[in-house]
Order: C-alpha cells, then sequence, then structure tokens
C-alpha cells in the first residue's frame, strides 16, 4: 500500500503521512508527494492507496480545492487528524533584519499575516512551505526568506530566525485520510462522526429546515460549509460534519427528515 500527499519532504502533510504509514504499516518508500492535490486523488485511486488532505485550518480556513474534489464523490474518510502547526522564519541570512521576501505556501503565509505586515516582509506564493526552504536554500540570497516548519531547517540547514511565527496561538491543521470507496481498510476511530454533503429544494427557509432536521434529534453540528456547485449560477451545496448519535434511530429519523427538504444527498463516510 502507499500513501500520497501533496508538497515537498517534510511539508506539514509529509509529517501527517509518517504518522498515519506506522498505524498501516506502510515503508518510507511508499510515501509519496505529488505535484497537486488533484494528482494526489489520482494516483490514490489508480494505486488503491490512501490520500493524506488537508481540509481546513483554524486560523486561515477552508482548502476549498479539497472539498470541491471529495464533493464529487468516489471516496470515503476513514479518519480525521489534527496536527499543531508552528511556523519559523528561515533564510540563509543570520541577520533578520535585512530581509524583504518571505516566501510559502498560500495558507501559511495567511497564517502569519500580522507578523508579516508588522515586519514590512512582502510575502510571496509558493508551492508549498517546505519547497519554499529548498528554493531558499538554492537561492542562497539574504534577503528571501521562507515560512516554514523546523524540520525544514534540519534538512536544508538554513538558520531559523524566528520560531511559531503564525498569528493564532494553538494554530491547528485538520487533516483527512481518504481512500477510494472500494479499498476495505481499518478505521484508526470508532467512527464517531460523519460528513454529508446535500443541495437544497427551492422552498422558503429552506437551509433552516435542513438543519432543523439534526436540531430536532440534539444531534451536535461541528462544520458547515457551502460550496458552489460549479454547475449554476449562484447554486450552492452544504457540507455537514456531525457527531453520531448513540441511537441510530436518531441518525435514521434526522436524514429522513433531511430527505423532506434536500437532494442530493451524498453520505461521505463515517470517520
Amino acid at each position: 500500500m502507499k500513501i500520497f500527499y501533496q508538497w515537498e519532504k517534510w511539508a506539514y502533510s509529509h509529517i501527517v503521512s509518517n504518522e498515519i504509514s506506522k498505524f498501516y504499516k506502510v515503508a518510507e518508500e511508499n510515501i509519496i508527494w505529488c505535484f497537486s492535490f488533484q494528482d494526489m486523488f489520482d494516483n490514490m485511486e489508480k494505486e488503491n492507496g490512501i490520500a493524506v488532505v488537508p481540509i481546513e485550518n483554524s486560523y486561515a480556513g477552508s482548502v476549498y480545492e479539497n472539498f470541491n474534489i471529495l464533493s464529487k464523490g468516489g471516496f470515503k474518510i476513514v479518519w480525521e487528524c489534527y496536527l499543531p502547526i508552528s511556523h519559523c522564519l528561515l533564510s540563509t541570512s543570520s541577520d533578520k533584519k535585512i530581509i524583504k521576501k518571505v516566501y510559502s505556501h498560500y495558507q501559511a503565509l495567511m497564517q502569519c499575516e500580522k507578523y508579516l505586515k508588522k515586519r514590512n516582509l512582502q510575502p510571496i506564493i509558493f508551492w508549498d512551505t517546505a519547497w519554499s526552504a529548498k528554493y531558499i536554500k538554492e537561492q542562497n540570497n539574504n534577503e528571501l526568506a521562507s515560512v516554514s516548519s523546523k524540520l525544514a531547517w534540519e534538512i536544508y540547514w538554513l538558520n531559523v530566525l524566528n520560531e511559531n511565527i503564525n498569528d493564532q496561538d494553538g494554530n491547528t491543521t485538520r487533516f483527512f485520510i481518504v481512500v477510494s470507496k472500494n479499498l476495505e481498510i481499518k478505521n484508526y476511530s470508532n467512527n464517531w462522526k460523519m460528513s454529508i454533503l446535500f443541495k437544497v429544494k427551492d422552498v422558503s427557509a429552506v437551509l433552516y429546515k435542513c438543519l432543523g432536521a439534526f436540531a430536532t434529534q440534539n444531534i451536535n453540528l461541528t462544520k458547515i460549509e457551502s460550496l458552489s456547485t460549479k454547475e449554476n449560477q449562484f447554486e450552492y451545496m452544504f457540507w455537514l460534519d456531525f457527531k453520531i448519535p448513540k441511537h441510530k434511530k436518531q441518525l435514521d429519523d434526522a436524514l429522513q427528515e433531511l430527505f423532506y427538504f434536500a437532494k442530493d444527498i451524498k453520505i461521505l463516510w463515517k470517520y
């Protein structure tokens, strides 16, 4: 079995990939980086493997590209995990006063927005955090820096000018561990959450009525996200995460009520 992630070695997705490889007993040489998220999903399906999917950050918000790929179906979520994120400012320079430009993935730059603005540093979007560190090393320009993990410093032998520069204390990224629907694989957790996707019918207060189906059964929603259907102008679908209730009848009744007001309902799996 192979694990696929997007970004360079020792980007945050690679750190998560290493952790889950221990549970699934996947060898290091079978943890494979991909150039884009779509490549990651395509390789996962082709090889019948596992994809490590960053889905949202506690500060910068959702990774919409991955929500949209998952919304197409054909996948199941078998695990969610949370990685504490501690960004560092890395450079070939040992003097942070001469730094002018900072490279990193757009999510990492967003998570350090206040830090960069306060110091008048120009953010430049790059493919990923670890790759930006590699780029800085290759350029050997003391006016450039990277926002990346401390592990990237160990690989590329850059100077750590500042640690924990993210604007939010407790900055955390949520990941889904995703497989194709035809792959039988052990879940890490005990199926305590569920994700569903649906469109709404054209009736008054319809979203309120859809959410009411869960409120009536005392089901705790943990996330709601609106996504463009990419079909008709300003048409949306809704992604819901919720805690699975103790009694199966509560879930069955909530979904039955949802069917009155929603359409094209997809259950994206329990995890």
